[in-house]
């Protein structure tokens, strides 16, 4: 298992960066930008990445995913990788292509769908020139992550993070851009990486065949109903509110999801670097059992995440923005069940895929988006903000619940299902009675948030989500890393 951890450890440096990047780097400017921005531009800027992230989800015919799927079909021959990659890579361009045109040619009539986009006509024109870079470049970085090239993900780390930083600089402090800043950052990012990841994945990039385009078209078929609900679950709640709701309580819902969204920074990468590695020692003795003992690490960790971010919800919006934006505070707690839940799913996922489960997959996350549509429509009208929160966890909690009972039957693993349970109901009263905590002094209001999370880690033990012998190898393990480390300074 040491050994496991470790290649994740390496895989998660060299990759997580890449997806670490662009959220921690626009959490650190957010600052900076809540003193240039107000709310309702914010809003705005956000309503028009919806745009353009329910334009790309559909175009990339969930590529990314049909490679993880059949990347390691033939572990040892390189040809049939190339191919799959390369096949990828054309059918990306030839759809990125058609989606930008058609975004191109539609601007106008989007534009005039709320009194708040007429003047970003010749933005949604710009971002349809540009899209096709940007589904190109999550299509050959997702590639070369699947085929564990740490150090190309080390590179496309840098682009990324040079990018992000120099458009928040260029774009929002310098030039003062506003919405229009907001949204060039990430045009810039997407089409540096695209630049970085043509460069260094040409040695992967095979000549495209006709009978891998059609496999890769199946899987990417049957898996988009998935991606296009995936996309339904984060992001249709954006189209709602901006049409029910105004700008400036928008910009509350965005910042307070983008605090929320902090679960997912720290720990996406982490899944993203287990999928592949797990796919690809799914065949080798003991793997499964590797695969549960990961499983309840990776829970453990979710868990305490979203109730640190929610415990402490207030001190990070005091510390990050303005007090324009404070009253975002009291609904990043629960939007973090967002990231528990998709965590969750993320583990399941990884399961399904070994088993190639892939209707299951999209059986279980278009009824959680159908689910979440149906709540957006009729609780936001009434409710707002609060209403697109109880929507999203709720749309976001019944896709786990279908899948896990899908793969029982079709492709069963031992998940320890109770033990999580029991985890997950602690964390939510932990959370709720956090949320009750008065506005004391600040010592010993972060005294007692502090022993909620004790509380939790307590309870890991005495549920048996983790195990003594465990937290001792741990512990062991880290302290021999250290001292091996200092060794190596020292001579």
């Amino acid at each position: 298992m040491v050994d496991l951890i470790q290649r994740l450890v390496k895989l998660v440096i060299g990759y997580g960066a890449v997806q670490w990047a662009g959220p921690l780097l626009s959490l650190i400017f957010t600052p900076i930008i809540t003193r240039a921005v107000q709310p309702g531009e914010y809003g705005t800027a956000e309503y028009l990445l919806t745009i353009f992230s329910a334009i790309s989800t559909v175009a990339l015919l969930a590529l990314p995913q049909a490679v993880n799927t059949h990347f390691n079909d033939r572990p040892e021959d390189l040809d049939w990788q190339r191919q799959v990659v390369g096949s990828a890579f054309a059918l990306t361009v030839a759809a990125g292509l058609l989606a930008g045109i058609a975004l191109i040619l539609g601007a106008p009539a989007l534009a005039h769908q709320s009194s708040e986009l007429t003047s970003y006509t010749w933005l949604l024109r710009l971002g349809g020139g540009l899209m096709v870079f940007g589904m190109s470049a999550i299509v050959l970085t997702s590639a070369a992550q699947t085929a564990l090239r740490v150090r190309w993900g080390a590179l496309f780390s840098l682009t990324s993070i040079l990018a992000t930083v120099a458009g928040n600089i260029l774009f929002i402090v310098v030039l003062r851009l506003g919405t229009v800043g907001i949204l060039f950052t990430p045009m810039a990012s997407g089409l540096s990486l695209f630049i970085a990841a043509v460069v260094l994945t040409r040695p992967l990039i095979g000549r495209p065949r006709l009978a891998v385009i059609r496999l890769l078209l199946t899987s990417g078929l049957i898996l988009l109903p998935t991606m296009g609900a995936t996309w339904i679950l984060q992001l249709s709640d954006r189209l709602f509110l901006g049409q029910l709701v105004s700008p400036t309580e928008l910009g509350y819902y965005t910042i307070a999801n983008k605090l929320a969204s902090l679960v997912n920074v720290v720990l996406a990468p982490i899944y993203s670097a287990w999928m592949p590695l797990a796919l690809a020692m799914q065949h080798l003795p003991g793997a499964l059992e590797r695969y549960i003992s990961m499983s309840r690490y990776l829970i453990a960790a979710i868990l305490a995440a979203g109730l640190a971010i929610g415990l402490f919800a207030i001190e990070i919006l005091i510390l990050l923005t303005q007090p324009e934006y404070f009253p975002a505070a009291p609904y990043v707690g629960f939007l973090t069940y967002m990231h528990i839940l998709g965590g969750f799913g993320a583990i399941l996922n990884t399961g399904a895929l070994m088993g190639k489960q892939l209707t299951s997959i999209s059986s279980a996350v278009v009824a959680g988006a159908a689910i979440n549509v149906c709540l957006n429509a009729l609780l936001i009208p009434h409710y707002g903000i609060a209403g697109a929160t109880a929507a999203t966890i709720l749309g976001y909690a019944l896709p786990q619940i279908l899948l896990y009972a899908l793969l029982q039957r079709r492709y069963p693993i031992a998940y320890p299902i109770k033990r999580i349970l029991a985890a997950l109901g602690v964390q939510l009263i932990l959370l709720l009675l956090g949320l009750l905590i008065p506005p004391v002094a600040f010592p010993l209001r972060v005294t007692l948030k502090l022993g909620a999370l004790i509380v939790l880690l307590a309870a890991y033990l005495g549920l048996g989500l983790i195990l003594p012998a465990e937290l001792a190898r741990f512990f062991v393990l880290t302290r021999r890393e250290i001292y091996k480390r200092i060794a190596k300074r020292s001579t």
